[in-house]
């Protein structure tokens, strides 16, 4: 091979040195990282970040409130550090495609045969590549001698690719069926060949790679809670103001001071914000993490939990996801007068592989022969070989025993091996059992023999037909009918041939129409912005190189961390699978839904309670003009952040009935319907505490009492909800006490409020006194009725939508 290299003339010295100033080294672009303050500034940039820093600032310096304003502005803290974090890892993606890069290549410089850097590498060099070698840049073969490539990292497919010279190419040809280019980062399995360079770097397809893994976008969760916190920022700024203007009519009338107005209008604004919020979501995130965590689920983007129960489509990768990414022998059809034994002996004697190792094809029979117990002779020499070719599409070896004649093996594709056959019954019934197996997906070699040395002999004697396939993942049909159970369609993605897809889809119980087949990793992407602009929430799965992109851009990405999972895979992914089971994604599925309904639970009992509070201190003020106001700014601290916090995470964490697989409708966290609920709670709790108010009002308590029942009412009202809004039918509908979580936060939260209302010491510096029987008893009863008029409505509700469906076939059949 050396002597046919020096027959070709590489590129002068100074040439290659002008094409490496002008295309760069040969090497990955490493964008400079943003530093630590530049990643943090983009964290508090948030909606959510922006109102706990105003809030945070606005209770420490204006209020004065010194313990509360540190709360608040801890919990930015540790949001700016948790996203700063996840920002950093995610970097690292790009960086672990440098790992591919080859550290030297051979390459012909001149008339010279030379070792250089791998960066040094340019367009128009001649590299020389052999078995073990790293390709150190995409290239066009000029020389081929029994060349293979695994090119599993870009294509995703087990089997090496016979390579060979003036084979197909170029950008109009899929990546898979480039058999006469070799690509920067695959690794050489046998031959040898010369190739000349054609792109280098980020021109490169592992250097397009990591361009696209660059961006991706924030998950839906993202998306809603910073819609969520711009919309609660405007209510919030709204209602301060509303208050201030309010209140102004009374400072004229000399009912009020400035300053109590100011101080009042800018507490409720503080009441409006759900300060935490993002405390709750980001325990409950954190909590789901570390229980997936336990089950084979590493969460390397928090928020992706909530996004995997939101998947409306899994494109999922073939090799290394539903199958397992090695060969093995399915099936063998032996001629009846030779025998399986006889069969598999062939194999393993016209075999390169050498302990596990070698050709994906080669170890595959040598694991089927070693299992059958079948073994080549003692004292079995090999004369010579003729390893497999593109061309001949075959392998020939001759071997002897002690001495004896010479015994001619060849295997290959079942048409050029049959066809050197003898003519006759055995090689025609064998010709006859392959379009069977190839239908179902299986790769058939056949294999013959004959007594003479030379590998180009013909009239030789069939052995048989030996089927092999890549073997599914055992979760893979499981896992397939639990995703289509919960209402999610399953697309194969691979870059494999069609027929072997659609028999793998067939087997896993996929449509056949779900299968996209040789595609490239820019055809994967594209799938996955497709899908994503059609609004549906997509999560990828796959474990090589050439899933990056996908991953990394898909709403979840989802790396198969196996054998065969890469580095690559692992930091592009938003989600990794340790133990390489597509079944352990369905329990992220069901981790998302109950996360999913958790959040939702826990924003509508903030807001509903936030906005009960609102309609209470803007009604009292109009009504109630001897109260000044009917909540003074440490009762709205008090309750916001004391109160509210503790049932909120407990939300957050909880359990609700049912399995969270049947929760598959994703209403917007804010949208219309979900806006129209929280606004007719927040209603319901607003008046009965208003009535609560009244009666104490007109028995003649005093303000303070008045105030400190109006306290009680309302937190007791408020706690009522966090069983409503966690409710799926029903507040106490069948298993509602399973949630131990909310059970003990509604409790304790229950009695540090009594204890402050019924300890006068305890209660002094919250402007709380002690009350009466009755006002116990008329707290009670607001969360009673709470829970009655709140079930009432929303059993209404249904009575509705469910007249409505049964109205609409009507409708239809009608047009």
């Amino acid at each position: 091979m050396e002597s046919a290299v020096r027959t070709l003339r590489g590129l002068p010295e100074e040439e290659a040195a002008r094409r490496l100033a002008e295309h760069g080294p040969n090497e990955i672009p490493q964008p400079r990282p943003p530093a630590l303050p530049v990643r943090a500034a983009r964290q508090v940039a948030d909606p959510l970040s922006i109102l706990l820093l105003v809030a945070g600032l606005v209770t420490l310096l204006v209020l004065g409130e010194v313990p509360e304003g540190i709360a608040i502005l801890a919990i930015l803290l540790v949001n700016v550090l948790i996203g700063t974090g996840q920002e950093t890892r995610a970097d690292r993606a790009v960086r672990a495609l440098r790992a591919l890069t080859a550290p030297m290549a051979t390459v012909v410089r001149g008339d010279a045969v030379q070792r250089v850097p791998a960066a040094e590498v340019v367009p128009g060099d001649l590299v020389v590549v052999a078995a073990g070698d790293r390709v150190p840049a995409d290239a066009r073969l000029v020389e081929a001698e029994a060349l293979a490539v695994d090119e599993a990292l870009l294509t995703g497919e087990s089997l090496s690719a016979a390579k060979r010279a003036g084979g197909p190419g170029g950008p109009d040809v899929p990546l898979g069926d480039r058999d006469g280019e070799i690509f920067s980062g695959t690794l050489v399995v046998h031959g040898r060949g010369t190739a000349e360079v054609l792109r280098t770097g980020a021109a490169t397809e592992v250097g397009r790679i990591a361009s696209a893994l660059h961006g991706g976008g924030k998950g839906p969760l993202e998306v809603e809670l910073g819609q969520v916190s711009r919309r609660v920022g405007l209510l919030a700024v709204a209602a301060g103001a509303l208050m201030i203007l309010i209140g102004l009519t009374r400072v004229s009338r000399g009912e009020a001071s400035l300053v109590d107005i100011i101080l009042a209008g800018v507490a409720l604004a503080i009441a409006a914000v759900p300060e935490s919020m993002a405390a709750a979501v980001t325990t409950a995130l954190a909590l789901g993490a570390q229980r997936m965590a336990r089950l084979g689920v590493i969460v390397r983007r928090l928020p992706a939990i909530e996004t995997m129960g939101a998947t409306t489509v899994i494109a999922a990768d073939k090799t290394g996801t539903l199958t397992t990414g090695h060969l093995t022998v399915a099936e063998h059809v032996a001629a009846p007068e030779a025998g399986a034994a006889e069969l598999l002996r062939a194999a393993l004697r016209c075999n390169d592989a050498h302990d596990g190792l070698g050709d994906a094809v080669d170890v595959a029979l040598a694991a089927a022969a070693a299992r059958e117990g079948v073994r080549l002779p003692a004292g079995e020499t090999r004369l010579g070989t003729r390893p497999f070719d593109a061309e001949t599409r075959s392998m020939a070896v001759v071997t002897t025993v002690d001495g004896a004649g010479p015994l001619l093996t060849v295997k290959g594709a079942p048409e050029v091996v049959l066809a050197r056959c003898a003519p006759g019954a055995p090689a025609d019934r064998l010709a006859e059992a392959v379009p069977g197996l190839t239908r179902r997906g299986l790769r058939v070699l056949a294999l013959a023999e004959g007594t003479t040395g030379d590998p180009d002999a013909t009239g030789l004697r069939p052995l048989g037909l030996v089927a092999l396939r890549d073997e599914i993942r055992p979760s893979a049909r499981r896992a397939v009918a639990d995703c289509r159970d919960a209402g999610i369609r399953v697309v194969m993605v691979t870059g494999d041939h069609a027929d072997t897809a659609r028999a793998v889809a067939a087997e896993v119980g996929i449509d056949p129409d779900a299968v996209v087949a040789r595609v490239d990793p820019a055809t994967k992407l594209g799938l996955v912005r497709a899908l994503k602009e059609r609004g549906e929430v997509v999560t990828m799965t796959g474990d090589g190189v050439n899933d990056a992109p996908a991953l990394r851009h898909a709403d979840v990405g989802v790396a198969m961390a196996g054998d065969e999972g890469t580095d690559v895979a692992r930091e592009a992914a938003a989600v990794v699978v340790t133990n390489g089971e597509l079944g352990t994604i369905v329990t992220g599925v069901r981790e998302g839904r109950r996360l999913r309904h958790n959040v939702s639970s826990m924003i509508g009992y903030l807001l509903a309670g936030n906005l009960a509070e609102i309609l209470i201190v803007l009604t009292g003020l109009i009504v109630w003009p001897d109260l000044v106001v009917p909540l003074l700014p440490v009762h709205l601290l008090w309750i916001n952040l004391a109160l509210d916090g503790i049932p909120a995470i407990a939300l957050g964490v909880d359990r609700p009935a049912g399995d969270p697989l049947t929760l598959r409708g994703r209403e917007a966290l804010l949208s219309w319907g979900v806006l129209t609920r929280i606004g007719i709670r927040a209603v319901v709790v607003a008046v009965l505490v208003f009535a609560v108010v009244e009666t104490a009002r007109r028995l003649g308590w005093s303000d303070e009492q008045v105030r400190a029942q109006a306290v009680l009412a309302l937190v007791f009202a408020r706690l009522t909800l966090a069983y409503v809004t966690r409710a799926r039918r029903a507040t106490f509908e069948r298993g509602w006490w399973r949630g131990r979580p909310v059970l003990v936060a509604v409790s304790a939260t229950l009695a540090l409020q009594t204890l402050v209302t019924a300890v006068p010491f305890l209660g002094a510096p919250l402007a709380l006194v002690p009350l009466p029987p009755l006002g116990w008893a008329m707290a009670l009863g607001a969360a009673v009725l709470t829970v009655a008029l709140c079930d009432a409505l929303a059993l209404c509700d249904a009575l509705r939508r469910v007249a409505a469906r049964c109205g609409a076939p009507d409708r239809d059949v009608m047009r």
